[in-house]
């Protein structure tokens, strides 16, 4: 069984507030993670990673902005004309 975190736990790391709700917060948080490996300041592979899953989660965005338009596109074509 997982084990919550609790605000007893000393050693647990501080929980981040990383806005990644649009693509653009994404790219900026990728060109983060690229700056802090290309200065050493990040394990390269640990940037491959994360990166890795910053790219997940765009095309998740990408796919979620996709739907909605399409939703939007769809409630047009079948809405009743004056």
């Amino acid at each position: 069984m997982a084990r919550t975190r609790t605000t007893t736990d000393k050693d647990a790391a501080p929980r981040l507030r990383l806005r990644l709700n649009t693509i653009d917060d994404v790219k900026a948080e990728m060109a983060r993670l690229y700056r802090e490996g290309k200065a050493g300041l990040r394990e390269v592979g640990d940037v491959s990673r994360l990166a890795n899953v910053l790219a997940l989660l765009g095309r998740l965005i990408e796919g979620s902005e996709l739907e909605r338009r399409l939703q939007v596109l769809e409630e047009q074509t079948h809405a009743p004309i004056h």
